[in-house]
């Protein structure tokens, strides 16, 4: 008699540690989701796991509302940042009458005002990309299309063209430099300090030249840094003669004219050339850089920078942002 009551209760404390263990992992009457928003850099998404009601899924009405709510609620692990801005709100949203996959978010506040006060490009992209990889993590949802304050959202601030509707399958989020489209690519440049002796990073949205990436990122080099706390490594008048990657070498080859204003100062030619150098070794297959002026070594080397490739120069790089 005791076995069998001794069995009954062990039983019925596994049967209370199962549920225990379940409940621990989703609460009961609730459902995960993913939630995203971004890294300390501000430059890729990250995701986190949420719970909503599971009365929530019974109509795409709910289930949005109740999404919405959680991500402009902001991330709880402290490790992630909010990326939508603050004072930004969610006005309403809709489904669209032409295509039922396409959800019409319409934004409030002074949006445009918070992207031109962003500290990086790349942050707008990155408050819209939250939201479609948010959104379209549910099968019928397959589209995002953007509103601010009733009005199409554009581009350039609200200048610019107007945004077109995106789904997740356009967003990359495992990219090494973050979450980018097929026409644009986040890149991670550097630039300099007024004293030119270290370089900064900062990273970017870009639009892809010639469906380039090295070439996307000799051209974002010479517009120069966004932040003002940077300065250009490239003078404006750089020109790119040709570029090409072989064997885990990029041979870029710049016009005569085009280093010939930082020739006598040997401290801006170097931190010029490993400007190029450590951009463009961030690409997977790019172990070496040789830049050649007009097509060839220049005969006269004072500073040992073009004689030969150069690999990445970690120790020119300081990852701080500068005060």
């Amino acid at each position: 008699m005791m076995n069998k009551i001794s069995k009954i209760i062990a039983c019925s404390i596994m049967l209370c540690l199962v549920l225990c263990s379940c409940s621990a992992e989703t609460p009961q009457s609730k459902r995960a989701i993913e939630l995203y928003f971004t890294n300390s850099s501000h430059d890729s998404l990250t995701s986190e796991t949420a719970y909503i009601d599971e009365a929530s899924f019974s109509g795409t009405k709910k289930l949005i509302d109740a999404v919405m709510t959680k991500l402009f609620d902001g991330p709880s692990n402290p490790e992630h940042k909010p990326i939508i801005p603050e004072g930004v709100t969610l006005r309403g949203f809709s489904q669209s009458k032409t295509d039922y996959g396409t959800i019409n978010i319409d934004l409030g506040g002074d949006f445009y005002q918070n992207e031109s006060d962003t500290r990086l490009a790349s942050d707008e992209l990155l408050a819209r990309y939250s939201i479609i990889c948010t959104l379209c993590q549910f099968e019928n949802i397959r589209k995002v299309k953007f509103y601010v304050n009733g009005e199409d959202l554009r581009s350039n601030g609200g200048e610019g063209d107007i945004v077109q509707p995106m789904g997740s399958d356009n967003i990359f989020m495992n990219s090494p430099s973050g979450v980018e489209t097929q026409t644009e690519k986040f890149v991670t440049l550097y630039f300099t300090d007024k004293q030119g002796e270290k370089l900064y990073p900062e990273t970017r949205k870009a639009t892809m030249a010639d469906s380039s990436l090295e070439k996307t990122i000799i051209n974002e080099l010479i517009k120069g840094p966004l932040s003002e706390e940077l300065e250009p490594t490239l003078p404006r008048t750089v020109e790119l003669a040709s570029l090409e990657t072989t064997e885990e070498v990029c041979f870029v080859n710049l016009t005569s004219a085009s280093l010939s204003k930082l020739d006598s100062d040997g401290v801006r030619m170097k931190t010029a050339v490993y400007s190029i150098v450590n951009s463009l070794t961030r690409i997977a297959g790019i172990e070496k850089v040789q830049i050649l002026i007009d097509g060839k070594k220049p005969e006269t080397d004072k500073y040992q920078l073009f004689s030969s490739p150069l690999e990445r120069n970690q120790n020119i790089i300081e990852e701080n942002h500068i005060s």
